[in-house]
């Protein structure tokens, strides 16, 4: 889902804090944090903004609350018995990257009484994003099991931080690495089959509505770091853009488009007939991205797997975006 509405309060989480205290909890506890049993882990200790969250032992029932997280569990080799899968909700489909991997989980519906269909999963830890619930929801899900909600206080965490986290929280620091490894290491053999990305800018979009389209904006955010990782920036206008308006992802009306001119154009349309009208635009046509054929025109669960992002969702999206890639690059 590309539009995000924002929580009412951030929780924010220092990864430096959180390092420090698991080091050392670890290094009096075992040897082998990936051969850890319940028996033999110490507590791991996470620290935020509004208290820290303790986890005795290895969680065996996680509850994701959102694609990210859902993603994240799934790549570190554990199913959540329930989720919140933010592909499934727009399109009514499991992401392609996920398949039948959560075909024995509980699906949550979000519209419905979230904390009434947490509890019956009866976790031992749920994983909150930094958007889309309220703090008295928050505060319910808390007196259910351990919760964890947003690590940096970004409207999208970066997915190596989530994995390194996960990682933390499993005890499977190792498993971890490798993880961030093997998706890293995808994205820089793109980039160095491409060195022309160095400096390249990119604009991600999503043309939700006949006279409405939604940009994002931040280099901060969770949804830059493959884009950064491959050498390339937000435009500066629309990174200031997004500074005026304090939102990471902001409209820009159709009559605008202009405002959309990069290297690269990563963009879905909500509907076939809207992609047509975006095609017909006064100024589409002579966007640099266009002229160039540097434009990945992607689906709404590709387009969500961008600006959410994870270590199953990148190498996927990262597939249908190369052609564009190679094109920006030339």
């Amino acid at each position: 889902m590309f539009v995000i509405r924002s929580m009412t309060r951030v929780v924010s989480l220092s990864v430096a804090l959180l390092v420090t205290a698991v080091v050392v909890m670890f290094a009096a506890a075992c040897s082998s944090a990936d051969d850890s049993s319940d028996s033999t882990v110490a507590p791991v200790v996470v620290n935020t903004s509004s208290g820290s969250v303790e986890i005795k032992n290895i969680p065996k029932r996680v509850v994701t609350l959102g694609s990210q997280w859902t993603d994240v569990m799934l790549a570190l080799g554990v199913t959540p018995v329930a989720y919140v899968d933010n592909v499934e909700m727009q399109t009514k489909s499991p992401a392609p990257w996920v398949g039948d991997k959560l075909k024995d989980a509980q699906s949550i519906d979000p519209g419905g009484d979230l904390v009434a269909q947490v509890a019956k999963a009866n976790p031992d830890l749920i994983l909150a994003p930094g958007f889309g619930a309220e703090p008295d929801t928050l505060t319910k899900l808390k007196q259910l099991a351990p919760t964890i909600p947003s690590i940096t206080g970004a409207q999208v965490d970066p997915w190596e931080d989530m994995v390194t986290l996960g990682g933390t929280i499993m005890r499977t620091p190792d498993k971890a690495k490798s993880v961030i490894a093997g998706v890293n290491d995808k994205v820089d053999g793109v980039k160095k089959a491409n060195p022309g990305l160095a400096g390249k800018t990119f604009t991600l979009a999503y043309m939700y509505s006949a006279d409405q389209i939604q940009v994002f904006g931040d280099p901060t955010d969770g949804a830059a770091a493959l884009f950064t990782r491959l050498g390339m920036r937000i435009p500066d206008n629309l990174v200031a853009t997004a500074k005026k308006q304090n939102q990471p992802r902001f409209p820009v009306s159709v009559e605008n488009v202009p405002q959309l001119n990069s290297d690269l154009l990563a963009i879905t349309a909500q509907t076939d007939d809207l992609k047509a009208k975006l095609q017909a635009l006064p100024g589409y046509k002579n966007l640099d991205s266009v002229r160039k054929g540097a434009v990945a025109f992607l689906s709404v669960a590709e387009i969500t797997g961008l600006n959410l992002p994870s270590p199953l969702s990148i190498p996927y999206v990262l597939d249908k975006v190369t052609p564009a890639l190679e094109k920006a690059a030339a």
